[in-house]
């Protein structure tokens, strides 16, 4: 049954997680450890509730939904787990001066109570992946699931009481309305993912009481081919990760840029790509899923109107289906060509130079990820040197978010901050210094009256120390 928002429980809860965070005892190596432990018991125990649940909110399939959500999610665990001892640490350095011997010790100290929002497209794995930080980093959180996924919104809310307190973790169920009532509260870190438009509300509420935040984006990815990895497994690659999760995912290639000699060849196999994994008819695929409700569904339909419709188009509203799509001849300045498409359409745009495409990206927003498929190094370094991104993908799409080292985000309108492994650690923290200075005298030269001498004694000095 979802819980009746009230504001004033909240802020109970909020000072319990700031007390808690705030006790020595209470936030210990062992009990951060046994709060991930009961994470991994929660997704553990209930694993076929929590695929249910995405079936009935995306109908994603069995291997997609366990691979994308939930095998992530342990994974995120496991290596949490395995690190945080060392991650916990402080960073001790010492230094010898004239006047006596300096040491710091800088710990990484919990923000207190912290708000997470999480997006619809990946209910659960967007959910608790930065919770995992948070608590990892010795904070409370609170949780509010997208009203867009509700069957795995009510399980969360079901769930995590029966594992952790709400010291450590609450979760609120609602509508925008909740969610804006949420951010216009007074939180010690905000943690957002979902679009830009919502992320600059999110980030101006924030700003009010001076908040800290991470906001987890979107944009248009470019994938780049060249003519050296033109080839059926890099399509095979572009057509699996552009219609995982039927495109609804942020990393997902958002546009295709090809040579120009083989643009034609990529089409075919492209369209070939797609009947062999989804067949002729996909709304029959059991491995093919569904748009999350009609009016996202609707707001994709508009983008048909901006090109050519090379393969696909078909739309069946009641099941809120849309057919894997291909498109080419993408209108300059239309909203297929300017806009994050979040949907299985794919445009697909021929080249004649990649001086071509680098320009159109150094005008736009920062993308979240850019995939570039080459086999020349030169071009690797070309295309680094001259386009911003969160990620650069080599010969890869999507692979990269699964690894624990490697941080997670963007840059402008595709996030501020980043997050998975060490990087959450460090992202739900802030850096605290202990310093200490033994001095077994003090030198008289350091006080007025300032003398010529004193200041030819300490730029010698200096040299001498740097």
């Amino acid at each position: 049954m979802t819980k009746t928002f009230m504001p004033n429980v909240l802020e109970t809860v909020q000072k319990m997680q700031r007390l808690r965070s705030r006790t020595l005892g209470s936030r210990g190596l062992s009990l951060r450890l046994d709060a991930l432990n009961q994470i991994r018991r929660l997704l553990v125990d209930h694993e076929d509730r929590w695929l249910l649940a995405l079936k009935e909110d995306l109908d994603k399939p069995l291997l997609e939904a366990y691979a994308t959500e939930i095998a992530f999610l342990l994974n995120e665990l496991e290596d949490t787990i395995k690190h945080l001892a060392k991650w916990m640490k402080p960073v001790v350095k010492h230094r010898l001066l004239i006047s006596g011997a300096e040491k710091t010790s800088v710990t990484a100290e919990p923000f207190g109570s912290v708000l997470i929002l999480s997006p619809w497209n990946y209910p659960l794995q967007l959910a608790l992946g930065p919770v995992i930080g948070a608590l990892a980093a010795g904070n409370g959180a609170v949780l509010k699931p997208s009203e867009s996924a509700p069957a795995v919104s009510r399980l969360l809310a079901e769930l995590v009481p029966q594992y952790l307190d709400p010291d450590l973790l609450y979760v609120v169920e609602g509508d925008a309305d909740v969610a804006k009532t949420l951010t216009d509260m007074e939180w010690d870190f905000v943690f957002f993912t979902g679009s830009p438009q919502i992320g600059a509300k999110v980030y101006q509420a924030a700003a009010k009481h001076l908040t800290p935040v991470a906001l987890e984006l979107g944009g248009k990815n470019p994938c780049i081919i060249d003519e050296t990895t033109m080839n059926e497994e890099t399509i095979k690659h572009i057509i699996w990760s552009k219609f995982l999760n039927v495109g609804q995912t942020c990393i997902a290639p958002d546009t295709i840029f090809v040579p120009r000699l083989f643009y034609q060849q990529f089409l075919e196999q492209a369209k070939q790509q797609i009947v062999d994994f989804y067949g002729d008819t996909p709304i029959k695929s059991p491995d093919y899923g569904r748009i999350v409700h009609k009016q996202h569904l609707a707001n994709l339909t508009r983008f048909l109107k901006d090109g050519q419709v090379y393969y696909g188009g078909e739309i069946d509203e009641a099941t809120r289906f849309m057919a894997p799509t291909l498109m080419t001849d993408v209108k300059e300045g239309s909203a297929l060509a300017e806009e994050e498409i979040f949907g299985p359409i794919l445009p697909i745009i021929p080249y004649d130079s990649i001086d071509d495409v680098i320009k159109q990206y150094q005008t736009r927003p920062v993308p979240l990820v850019i995939y570039l498929f080459t086999k020349n190094k030169k071009m690797v370094q070309y295309v680094q040197e001259r386009l911003e991104s969160g990620a650069l993908s080599i010969n890869q799409l999507m692979v990269h978010v699964t690894s624990p080292n490697t941080p997670f985000g963007g840059k402008g309108q595709s996030g501020l901050g980043n997050y998975h492994g060490e990087a959450s650690f460090k992202t739900f923290t802030y850096q605290r210094t202990l310093y200490q200075k033994k001095m077994p005298f003090s030198l008289p030269q350091q006080f007025p009256p300032y003398s010529k001498v004193a200041l030819s004694a300490l730029k010698r000095f200096r040299r001498i120390v740097f």
